[in-house]
């Protein structure tokens, strides 16, 4: 075994491994230097400070939101709407509902967000692969991506849980409470007009926006394959929303 050769000045140290930013300095990052913040990233990646973040945000808003909603007025309208059910089965559905709404919304929290990350970041590391400009990414630089960039929603996810704590808000959900869509202003009679509306959410727009300045910086994937990952999953989330709304 050879050893490494000494200098003037005696055994050379190696380079100290690169610290990945702090959680203050993260949510500090995307909203003040995403792209510096991004290529500290890919030197050392981190998920797990932004996941748990906004995992206890979204938590906290599943509890408030769940102990304040109107589930007879969320859900009637819709089950009204459904030729497939017959009026004398809502009430018993309602009924069934208001004891599972505050459960899934915990576990969803709890389970749910991190499943969907990881799937993300699975996502984001295949196309990497396939798309790199340069070295290809590790999986836990494409988790990074995939978590880092959801910092930018917790000030929504306060505000929902503050506007939940001052007034009430009947049968609106979570999604349909904060002024920051323009949904929230705009009222046409048209389902999916309305759904369309809503998803053109500030706070959704600047998580994409960063996705993709994610996918350059520190998953190093070429302009392309970072547009693919950036808006597909906008556009499916759209796609949802306006299916829910048929």
């Amino acid at each position: 075994m050879t050893e490494q050769p000494a200098s003037l000045y005696g055994q050379q140290p190696e380079n100290p491994r690169p610290q990945p930013p702090g959680l203050m300095d993260q949510i500090a990052g995307v909203f003040t230097a995403p792209v510096e913040l991004f290529q500290r990233l890919n030197k050392a990646p981190s998920w797990a400070w932004a996941l748990g973040a906004i995992i206890v945000a979204s938590l906290v808003v599943a509890v408030i939101w769940g102990l304040k909603v109107d589930i007879d007025e969320m859900l009637r309208p819709i089950l009204e709407r459904n030729p497939q059910i017959q009026s004398a089965q809502i009430d018993t559905i309602i009924e069934v509902q208001k004891k599972f709404i505050m459960p899934f919304g915990i576990l969803g929290s709890l389970f749910g967000t991190p499943a969907v990350l990881a799937v993300l970041g699975l996502f984001y590391w295949l196309v990497g692969k396939a798309l790199p400009e340069g070295e290809a990414p590790s999986y836990l630089q494409a988790f990074s991506a995939a978590v880092v960039p959801g910092l930018v929603k917790l000030p929504l996810l306060l505000l929902i849980a503050v506007i939940c704590l001052m007034r009430p808000i009947g049968g609106l959900t979570p999604d349909r409470i904060a002024p920051t869509s323009l949904g929230y202003f705009l009222h046409p009679e048209s389902l999916r007009l309305q759904a369309f509306f809503f998803s053109l959410e500030i706070f959704r727009l600047a998580e994409a926006a960063l996705a993709f300045l994610a996918l350059r910086h520190l998953v190093r994937m070429k302009t392309t394959g970072a547009l693919i990952c950036a808006l597909l999953p906008l556009l499916l989330g759209l796609g949802f929303s306006l299916l829910r709304a048929s």
